[in-house]
């Protein structure tokens, strides 16, 4: 749980738009009004971010403490079992890389709060890949560790673990175990981003629009407290 302290707080208000789902990017900043602008730098204040990575870390720990719900086996023509794993493993993973990704923007969001202003993400915001995105950051931790655990959970993203096939037979892989190993690093890595994501946001936030605040946390976040 955490308590928010500061001009953050102010309640979001739902309003009325015109549709613009032809409209370009640029148009869509350009209607964008100062209050909407406003509310969306509230919605993706870097505390936000950590808070939904937080619950899909949740969301993962539990499914993963569950095993087994099932078991997948795959074997060749002569019976030799290939591999065998948790019917749940891809959610699992899936959630894992989720979360890591929204821990990561959380960190770029603080560092880069022009990033969400004019009612917009920026760029860099869009992409999905976890490596690159944490390498944008000065304050994540885990940098020489990192990334080889973010690669991993960054491949299952952008195919096996959301899909059943890729764009091409090419890209196609098949369903991956997640080994104990690497749910282990994955824990380790959450709970570094935990850490130092509360540690930030104890000190507050200026964002734009007149957006701020400082947070106090009770309980773990990421694992971390």
């Amino acid at each position: 749980m955490s308590s928010l302290s500061g001009d953050a707080s102010s309640p979001l208000h739902s309003i009325g738009r015109k549709p613009t789902l032809a409209a370009p990017l640029q148009s869509l900043v350009a209607m964008a009004t100062s209050l909407e602008a406003r509310e969306f730098a509230q919605a993706a204040h870097p505390h936000s971010w950590l808070l939904v990575a937080d619950n899909l870390y949740d969301q993962a720990k539990a499914l993963y403490e569950r095993f087994p719900t099932g078991s997948m086996t795959v074997r060749r023509g002569d019976g030799t079992v290939v591999g065998k794993w948790p019917s749940s493993s891809r959610s699992t993973f899936l959630l894992a890389g989720f979360s890591l990704e929204n821990a990561i923007k959380a960190f770029l969001v603080y560092e880069h709060p022009h990033w969400v202003s004019n009612g917009v993400l920026a760029r860099p915001l869009r992409s999905h890949d976890l490596v690159a995105l944490s390498e944008r950051s000065s304050l994540i931790p885990w940098k020489s560790q990192g990334p080889a655990v973010l690669a991993r959970f960054e491949r299952g993203l952008e195919s096996w673990a959301r899909y059943p096939c890729a764009l091409t037979a090419a890209e196609t892989e098949s369903e991956h175990n997640l080994p104990p190993e690497l749910w282990t690093s994955y824990l380790k890595l959450s709970k570094a981003y935990g850490r130092e994501l509360m540690k930030l946001l104890r000190g507050g936030w200026n964002g734009p629009h007149g957006i701020s605040g400082r947070f106090e946390f009770h309980g773990t976040y990421l694992g971390a407290i």
